[in-house]
């Protein structure tokens, strides 16, 4: 099935985001944006105000497309790892793990080290 337009859309600005040449962009924006604060001065509010917006509105932008894509990564690896778990003999109980909570995701990791630390001793 294929992903929405939009969905594509902004794993597109998420990849222009994350690149090296947007990062030195980005610094170079705010360099001149500091050097306009401090050549209009202060007291120049709607400049500040414009600069500011400006500012604002690109972080939360960045932050959206960066969870978006984040989400929907993470959610694949989930699917994938929960059909691995499935074809091979691990613990079917951990299908789905990522829905558990800390305490239970706590418990899990105990019982996969004390398992591989037995497993590691019937080897030898």
């Amino acid at each position: 099935m294929e992903r929405r337009k939009s969905s594509r859309v902004i794993d597109g600005i998420s990849d222009l985001l994350g690149r090296e040449a947007t990062f030195a962009v980005v610094v170079v924006c705010d360099v001149v944006a500091l050097a306009v604060v401090g050549a209009v001065g202060l007291h120049d509010t709607s400049v500040v105000s414009a600069i500011s917006l400006f500012v604002s509105l690109a972080t939360l932008v960045m932050v959206c497309a960066v969870q978006h894509t984040s989400s929907r990564e993470s959610k694949a690896l989930n699917l994938k790892m929960d059909e691995l778990i499935r074809v091979s003999e691990a613990r079917n109980e951990l299908i789905g793990a990522e829905e558990d909570s800390h305490s239970q995701l706590a418990t899990h990791a105990v019982e996969l080290r004390e398992g591989h630390g037995r497993h590691a001793d019937e080897a030898r």
